[in-house]
């Protein structure tokens, strides 16, 4: 699995949205929300041409954090996760 970063952030009416990676990469029947805590969710899908699930984005709802908090909280999701990805350790997103 590849070291996880945000590429860009949107916003949408109720979420601050961190993507992690194109949408394109992704067979978008297989997208599913995965609970990571600190009020994070991300989506977790197979890579085209693979069954290897991968995180596509985190999202955080506007109604319980700021922008710049779920910016920092996003941060040290994916900073925990890339650590158990280099130990080989299972995912936060896994089921």
């Amino acid at each position: 699995m590849q070291r996880l970063s945000i590429i860009r952030w949107q916003q949408t009416q109720g979420k601050y949205v961190g993507i992690l990676q194109d949408i394109q990469h992704f067979n978008p029947d297989t997208l599913k929300p995965r609970s990571v805590g600190d009020m994070a969710t991300v989506l977790v899908g197979d890579l085209l041409g693979s069954y290897q699930k991968e995180w596509y984005c985190i999202t955080f709802s506007k109604e319980e954090i700021e922008c710049e908090e779920a910016r920092e909280r996003a941060l040290a999701i994916l900073e925990k996760e890339n650590v158990l990805r280099a130990a080989g350790k299972p995912s936060l997103g896994a089921s």
